[in-house]
């Protein structure tokens, strides 16, 4: 809502920034449509005394920026003069003419003209551009300010006002569509069939434009009448609940055990989808039953299926079918999570084939949340393809235009961060809008972004305890795969699906940790190897990261080195260009810490500095009581103490050394102290 509010004010952030503050927080957050009379702001007052001559005409100033654009004929009327008397009009000057056409020249003042207008100038001028759009053969507008000039409701305008809104739903313009629509609304005899179908054609254009909290609320006024609507209202509140609720609504109270027709079977198809975008395969599988019932077509049913099981893990993109906006982004991210997000992309970009209204609950290819919903899928598959610096990129540039945060459960709020983190470091403002344009609750849960964060400067003692605590909550994820952090922590299976090459770099990663002291260099030299047919330059980087430091860690620092080398320009290639600051720090950590590493590996016996990093590489290996022996040992302290600070026999310390050696794969209590300096050291 920012950009648009932007976009009104020509730029003018002081102006932008008052009339923000002056909008109540739907509006901001772009939950409902902007008021038709947008508050004045005294930024656009004072720009207004500067460039509008003081002896100009304020109520034709005003029908010009109420008209916007039209033809030459229209403007002379507006201004008072005949087409060969433009040029010398006063007011001319506040239009560019082009092609025999004008529009308003400065968006400023437009912007300050009709915030200041009053009740009675809106009326005046409605009625006064009715007449001279009509006069100049525009009828569709003529039409929409003859309703708005009306002092009295006209029933005979609303089924033309509601097919001029689902002609410009078809044109992606949303915007133009609700003022239609929301006029049409204002015409209709209450509790009319014609009033039901207004407050549908409201909804449906709020939806396409993301204005949610509008689009429940008239969608449930039209559930409230009855009517042949009932089952496309059903539909379209299907999506409008799901998208301002955050859940799929249940199925038991919208679906009558009488139902029949193609918007209960739309219904139907969205519940279960939108169910399984967002993890609920109870209200998904309940849907799907309902569909079962209403007889859905196999074509579509199939599509379904296919989309669910996508999202299970089990992507099958030939069995979706792409001849319309919702299916070709499913046919895009099955394509990704098959393997191959470059052919994701290339669907997306492919032309739709428009089936002759082909209406998914007036939601048009190029209406904004559609729009939304290919660009958060086009930034995903990116990121799958490890193009980091183009997703961050892309995904700016949408955020800035279309409802990006709605789509996928709010996918992109999380996206945004973990872009926001693997580009700049830390989590920018735009970021913090898309959570905060999130129309439902949210559960607080940053763990993994704190533990990326932390990982990135070099924490990785705290990483650890931030993924400890993910990992203590149950994992929770995203529904589809997001860039996490396993180099640090507990190991686990991914819990979103996610693309084959996550899932090898992910298991290189885990091996590479797992590495036993005596088999490490054969063991390291294998992950290289399989690590290089990862294509994606972000998840190949990682798992040369953490060779690198692995083998830096364990004496090898000529191979660390190279490891290292590689990761950095491979983060480089991919854009990620705080993990590439996290391996340059390393390599001049090594750099500067030559010597004192070749230091701690003779025979000073050297306690560590700090031993927080040594308890994050080691407790994948150890059972918690011989993480703490271990500790202690590399502390310098005797099995006497450790039992005494434990609390167990000095024989059960014994026993734990011995386990410990084993898996850590050292001989003696100056190896594990020697392991312990080059894991602080290099990890």
């Amino acid at each position: 809502m920012r950009s648009a509010i932007d976009r009104i004010c020509g730029g003018d952030a002081v102006a932008a920034a008052e009339m923000l503050a002056a909008l109540d927080p739907e509006h901001r957050r772009g939950w409902r449509v902007l008021p038709d009379a947008l508050p004045a702001a005294p930024a656009l007052e004072a720009h207004a005394q500067r460039v509008l001559p003081r002896d100009a005409d304020r109520e034709r100033a005003f029908a010009l920026a109420l008209c916007g654009s039209g033809s030459v004929q229209a403007l002379g009327a507006i201004v008072g003069c005949d087409p060969d008397g433009v040029a010398r009009s006063q007011l001319v000057g506040l239009a560019e003419l082009r092609g025999g056409r004008f529009h308003f020249a400065d968006p400023t003042l437009r912007a300050h003209l009709l915030a200041a207008a009053t009740s009675q100038d809106r009326l005046r001028a409605h009625q006064r551009l009715a007449v001279v759009l009509a006069e100049a053969g525009d009828e569709h507008a003529a039409l929409w300010h003859r309703a708005r000039g009306a002092v009295a409701a006209d029933p005979g305008l609303v089924e033309p006002l509601i097919e001029l809104a689902y002609a410009a739903l078809r044109e992606g313009a949303a915007e133009r569509a609700w003022s239609c629509a929301a006029e049409a609304v204002e015409h209709a005899g209450p509790g009319s069939s014609a009033h039901a179908s207004a407050l549908l054609c409201s909804g449906r254009a709020a939806l396409a434009g993301g204005w949610v909290a509008d689009a429940v609320e008239r969608i449930e006024q039209a559930l409230r009448i009855d009517g042949g609507h009932r089952g496309e209202a059903t539909a379209a509140f299907v999506l409008a609940h799901t998208l301002r609720q955050g859940a799929v609504p249940a199925p038991d109270l919208l679906v009558p055990p009488d139902a029949s027709g193609p918007g209960y079977r739309l219904a139907a198809v969205l519940g279960a989808s939108l169910g399984a975008e967002r993890g609920d395969r109870e209200r998904s599988t309940a849907w799907l039953a309902i569909a079962a019932r209403l007889g859905e077509d196999t074509e579509v049913r199939a599509t379904l299926l296919a989309w669910c099981d996508a999202l299970a893990g089990h992507a099958d993109a030939g069995a979706i079918d792409d001849g319309d906006a919702v299916q070709r982004v499913a046919h895009a991210l099955c394509a990704g999570l098959d393997g191959d997000p470059d052919a994701g992309v290339r669907a997306l970009a492919e032309p739709v084939a428009i089936r002759g209204d082909a209406r998914v609950i007036g939601l048009q290819e190029h209406g904004p949340l559609l729009r939304a919903r290919r660009a958060v899928a086009e930034v995903l598959l990116h990121v799958w393809a490890g193009r980091i610096g183009t997703a961050h990129e892309l995904l700016a540039a949408s955020a800035a235009e279309l409802p990006v945060a709605l789509p996928f459960a709010g996918l992109a709020v999380a996206l945004s961060r973990r872009l926001d983190l693997a580009v700049d470091g830390r989590i920018g403002a735009l970021s913090r809008e898309l959570a905060a344009s999130v129309p439902w609750p949210q559960e607080p849960d940053g763990f993994v972004d704190r533990a990326i964060d932390a990982y990135l400067q070099g924490r990785s003692d705290e990483a650890a305890v931030h993924m400890g605590l993910w990992t203590d909550r149950g994992r929770p994820s995203e529904p589809l795969g997001l860039p996490g952090l396993d180099e640090i922590g507990p190991l686990g299976a991914a819990t979103a699906p996610e693309p084959p090459e996550a899932t090898a770099a992910r298991t290189l990663r885990e091996r590479v940790r797992a590495a036993r002291e005596s088999s490490w260099r054969t063991d390291l030299d294998a992950v290289a190897e399989e690590s290089r047919g990862i294509r994606s330059p972000f998840e190949r980087a990682r798992v040369e990261a953490l060779l690198g430091s692995t083998c830096a860690a364990r004496g090898d620092r000529g191979r660390g080195v190279r490891h290292l080398r590689a990761a950095r320009s491979l983060f480089e290639e991919s854009g990620a260009r705080a993990w590439r600051g996290m391996v340059d720090r390393r390599l001049r950590m090594m750099a500067e810490r030559r010597l004192r590493a070749a230091e701690a590996a003779g025979e000073t016996g050297a306690v560590p500095s700090s031993l927080e990093v040594c308890r994050a590489a080691w407790e994948p290996v150890l059972t918690a009581r011989e993480l703490e022996v271990a500790l202690l040992m590399a502390e310098g302290r005797a099995n006497r103490e450790i039992a005494l600070a434990l609390h167990v026999s000095v024989r059960t310390v014994e026993v734990h050394g011995g386990r410990i050696f084993a898996k850590l794969d050292v001989r003696t209590r100056h190896e594990l102290t020697v392991l312990a300096h080059r894991t602080d050291q290099h990890l």
